[in-house]
């Protein structure tokens, strides 16, 4: 069982993602979204896999701000 890391990117720079939570449970990791996303004003907001990212590669969530937050499974030693 691995680590998944929440991840934020701001629309102004989105190559300079930051984590802002880690934990053993996505589900947990959505809830968090869900909140960020809401903090931004977007309450309608919902969660789905990338185009082609297969199954279990994560999640992504992309608020009207232009925010983009997923959810990545972090390997050990990365």
């Amino acid at each position: 069982m691995g680590v998944f890391r929440l991840v934020l990117a701001h629309p102004a720079r989105p190559d300079a993602a930051r984590i802002v939570a880690e934990h053993l449970d996505p589900g947990l990791l959505k809830q968090r979204g869900y909140e960020i996303a809401r903090s931004l004003g977007d309450e309608s907001a919902l969660w789905a896999a990338p185009a082609g990212s297969g199954r279990g590669h994560g999640f992504a969530l992309h608020c009207r701000s232009g925010h983009a937050l997923s959810i990545v499974p972090h390997q050990a030693g990365e």
